[in-house]
């Protein structure tokens, strides 16, 4: 029995020992780099890079003997060819054999390539093509995913078309957050047509820099109402199809409610191509043009568009407009079954249990900004009335009062 426990105190001591000379090597590094490149040459597992980082620490990497056997390349098919091949050397060769044995391309080919902003280049030279969306080209074997379980099924079908065979799993359709209607809002997806302001539709200050001042106060007055109704501001994300735009609503948002804690600012203001690979639960977009599609033309902006949410989309633009583009034509079809005037439920509070399948509803139809804003200003005098009331009686802030204070 001595003798055991002799033995199990030795082992003990033995791990002991073992794990003071795996910090031996921290007392001899003195600083951060040093300690951090001898944790990756010896003890990481698992390295998460950038291509771009990879590129700029490539010769760092193979001075340190970095050796790897699996590479896993996320959002692959928006990255350029050439950076595609720059994860692949990151160590030197056995032999002139390299020892990657394994190299996966998760990406999808239905949203946008990489940027090249040379149009020669990307049209002639083919630039913007990425090896994932050759090999698709090419038709190497594939494994598609066929079930999404990012957004309520609604949402789904406006980009499930260009999917084959693309399901919903189990949590999109039985979790009580996508079952549940979004508060104050109709519906949980709609187009909302906008029409001149003033005689004025896009418009643009320089070349190419196209804005549209209507489409950029809607959003901002949707989201003022939205926070209104107890949405949180890191819940909401305005998306543009134009730098432009992207600019105006900023602005827009500057002046209108970022200087006031009840309403805030949305966790993002950016272009569609910026916000490929984000999502958001609710997501309001402005396609600005008036008198050509433009760039939306690109079925592949349009996806990425459209599948950007979880629980709420609802997209301003002028409908006549798209709804003649051929290519548009799936998306804009769905979007044509329901009304494209902002459709809200006034009387809703926050917090609502009200179901999307159900039919029991009293809308308030909004018939152009104007009238939003004359709506947004009713809510927020019936908001501050609550607030004050409830303070008065001593009793606290009811449910519904300045409830988007929670950001």
């Amino acid at each position: 029995v001595d003798f055991e426990i002799a033995e199990g105190c030795y082992r003990y001591f033995g791990n002991m020992f073992k794990e003071i000379e795996e910090c031996r090597a921290f007392e001899l590094l003195r600083n951060g780099h040093d300690r951090g490149n001898y944790l990756i040459t010896t003890q990481a597992r698992i390295i998460a890079m950038t291509c771009t980082h990879a590129a700029l620490t490539r010769s760092t990497l193979v001075g340190l003997n970095f050796k790897y056997d699996n590479l896993i390349m996320e959002e692959s098919a928006q990255v350029l060819e050439v950076e595609t091949f720059i994860p692949m050397l990151l160590q030197t060769s056995d032999s002139g054999v390299s020892r990657l044995k394994r190299v996966m391309f998760i990406g999808d080919h239905h949203q946008l390539p990489p940027v090249v902003k040379n149009r020669a280049f990307q049209k002639y030279g083919h630039l913007d093509q990425s090896l994932y969306a050759r090999f698709v080209r090419l038709r190497t074997p594939t494994v598609d995913l066929n079930l999404q379980g990012r957004a309520r099924p609604g949402i789904a079908d406006l980009y499930a078309w260009r999917y084959k065979d693309l399901g919903n799993l189990s949590n999109v359709i039985t979790d009580d957050r996508y079952r549940t209607a979004n508060a104050g809002l109709t519906f949980d997806y709609q187009f909302i047509n906008v029409e001149d302001f003033d005689g004025v539709g896009e418009s643009q200050p320089t070349p190419y820099f196209y804005q549209n001042l209507a489409e950029a106060e809607y959003c901002v007055a949707l989201f003022m109402y939205m926070r209104l109704m107890g949405y949180p501001a890191s819940k909401i994300s305005i998306l543009s199809t134009y730098n432009g735009q992207k600019a105006l609503i900023r602005d827009v948002v500057r002046q209108r409610c970022a200087w006031n804690p009840l309403f805030g600012e949305p966790a993002k203001i950016t272009t569609v191509d910026r916000f490929q690979g984000q999502q958001n639960d609710f997501i309001i977009v402005s396609l600005v043009r008036t008198q050509h599609v433009g760039h939306l033309r690109d079925v592949r902006r349009l996806v990425v568009s459209m599948s950007r949410s979880k629980l709420g989309l609802y997209v301003f633009g002028r409908f006549s407009l798209f709804e003649n583009c051929f290519e548009l034509t799936p998306v804009f079809s769905r979007f044509a079954k329901r009304t494209r005037q902002l459709s809200l439920e006034m009387e809703e509070l926050s917090g609502s249990k009200r179901l999307v399948a159900d039919e029991d509803r009293d809308p308030t139809l909004v018939e152009d900004l104007q009238h939003m804003w004359t709506l947004l200003q009713e809510k927020m005098k019936i908001q501050f009335q609550a607030a004050a009331q409830a303070v008065a009686s001593g009793g606290g802030m009811s449910q519904g009062a300045l409830a988007p204070a929670r950001q």
